[in-house]
């Protein structure tokens, strides 16, 4: 049976605990960096470089969010395809797209080489592969708009993986690596320059509007941290409301890995929708080859069945690969989609001394790379050639871009109407040993998890962000929030954001299913 982890997470357990400490003192500071993911600590080893006084918190552990869940294509190639982006944003900000992303990948190598980091870091070709006369077209449209924009790029008849047996779009000189130890690599460059990383930490409120012009954070625990510049890099945005989630859409994504005979220096996509991709590593836990295979996105909280998509992503595997051995590994992970295809990086509207990473739309391990001298740059005053074209104070301007915009918050409007619909299960006597399900108590609803000896353990469900009831996710054994992304764990503790409390404990709930007739876990 295979593990629920990604390739690189064996070596990460150990990681997560690395290099923290606890923080049990109020602090000041020049720059705090919330978030200790890939973002995070590539601005901090950034501002530390040019002499800054930084510290990391962390609410969980080193890379113990989404950077451990990435299948780490580095490619200026972008989920959001060229041509789309010219006609969003013009012909100069495309080309300003692509060299941002081109440099991003020369930072990580960069990075691994000045610091020593064994990381398997190379440099390899991209295919983005098509199937159909219609995708054909499609790529040829894509390699005009690539070129204009300076990514070198030539049709090809085949690619070199079996993805499909039609033309492909050949992008050389992409890269691909090992995340966590890559991250690994960074978090001893940080110890080395002084950098305290503190975990778990959990930011509760911000204010930056004290006289001091200091930005004073409060944390759950009642410490306080005062920092001249805050940077938030906690994938959603913790210290935002509404603003940015209103131009940015969270989806859940899929990954399978399987034994395989000996690398393949490449990186592979198809044209599908949704799209899969393809890319071979060393597995951290077993130290064999495998082929890594990702898609099947879905909105949060808004897939049913999702324990199919896993079974999807190796239909799809066997059909193209079929001298692919055993599943070793699956997982799934979190990324969000913005209006008009780019991140969000820089000044958090309304807060200037505060910076926000977001909305990396599938490209996070070159969108991280190229915050880090982005958000330094705005920290020193120094004018950044993609500061406007990054701002996350923008507003969808193309009529494309507008259209994603209403479908998103439209669909994030529906799925209030949760309030109103039939509850997931009458009772909780309905609910398998390991599952969980949303019941009605009256006006409520009741967010029940009922493990595996048959204990029910009840929370509110409804989202301390936004007021959205979460949903159960059965892959991650977590409750997910459909409207702005927020994750819980089976008992209510918060995971991901933009919600920064837990579900609350529901009063008087019982307190354990009758282990006589609660269903087993199939």
């Amino acid at each position: 049976m295979s593990e629920h982890r990604s390739p690189w997470q064996s070596a990460g357990a150990a990681l997560a605990g690395s290099a923290v400490e606890p923080l049990d003192h109020d602090l000041t500071t020049d720059v705090c960096v919330i978030g200790a993911g890939m973002a995070g600590l590539l601005c901090a080893l950034e501002l530390v470089e040019r002499g800054r006084s930084v510290i990391v918190l962390e609410r969980e552990g080193v890379a113990a969010g989404d950077t451990g869940l990435t299948t780490a294509h580095l490619t200026a190639l972008l989920d959001t395809r060229y041509h789309e982006l010219a006609r969003m944003h013009g012909a100069g900000p495309t080309r300003s797209i692509a060299t941002s992303h081109l440099r991003a990948i020369a930072h990580l190598e960069r990075i691994a080489n000045a610091y020593g980091i064994d990381c398997n870091f190379r440099r390899v070709s991209g295919f983005l592969c098509a199937a159909t006369a219609e995708q054909a077209e499609a790529l040829r449209e894509e390699q005009e708009a690539a070129s204009a924009a300076g990514i070198k790029c030539d049709l090809v008849r085949r690619a070199p993986l079996p993805i499909s047996e039609g033309p492909a779009l050949h992008v050389p000189h992409q890269a691909d690596f090992e995340p966590l130890a890559f991250i690994a690599g960074v978090v001893r460059a940080l110890n080395l320059e002084g950098v305290r990383i503190y975990a778990p930490v959990t930011v509760k409120s911000f204010d930056s509007s004290s006289a001091s012009e200091q930005i004073a954070l409060v944390t759950s625990e009642g410490h306080s941290i005062r920092a001249n510049h805050v940077i938030v890099a906690t994938g959603s945005p913790i210290n935002d409301t509404a603003v940015i989630h209103t131009k940015q859409a969270a989806y859940r994504t899929y990954g399978i890995t399987a034994a395989i005979p000996e690398l393949i220096p490449a990186l592979g996509w198809d044209m599908e929708d949704p799209y899969h991709y393809v890319r071979t590593a060393i597995d951290a836990a077993t130290q064999r080859p495998v082929l890594i295979v990702g898609g099947e996105d879905h909105r949060v909280g808004q897939g049913s069945h999702n324990e199919q998509r896993f079974e999807h992503l190796e239909s799809w595997m066997r059909a193209r690969f079929p001298d692919a051995g055993e599943i070793v590994s699956q997982w799934s992970g979190q990324v969000f989609e913005t209006s008009d295809g780019l991140a969000f990086i820089g000044r958090n509207p309304g807060q200037e001394r505060v910076f926000v990473v977001t909305g990396e739309s599938g490209n996070g391990m070159t969108y991280s790379a190229l915050s880090a001298p982005l958000i330094a740059d705005l920290i020193e005053g120094i004018e950044s050639p993609y500061q406007k074209l990054y701002d996350p104070a923008r507003k969808p301007a193309s009529l494309a871009a507008i259209g994603r915009f209403v479908r998103e918050n439209l669909n994030t409007a529906e799925q209030y109407t949760d309030w109103l619909g039939p509850a997931d299960a009458s009772r909780v006597e309905d609910i398998a040993r390991g599952q969980g399900a949303v019941l009605r108590r009256g006006l409520r609803r009741v967010a029940v998890y009922v493990d595996d000896v048959g204990l029910a353990h009840e929370v509110s469900a409804t989202c301390p962000h936004l007021g959205g009831v979460v949903a159960w996710n059965s892959v991650e054994k977590s409750w997910d929030c459909p409207c702005h992304g927020s994750r819980f764990d089976c008992y209510g503790k918060v995971l991901e954001g933009p919600a920064v409390s837990d579900l609350q404990p529901v009063k008087g709930s019982p307190e354990t299913v009758n282990q006589a007739s609660a269903p087993s876990q199939k």
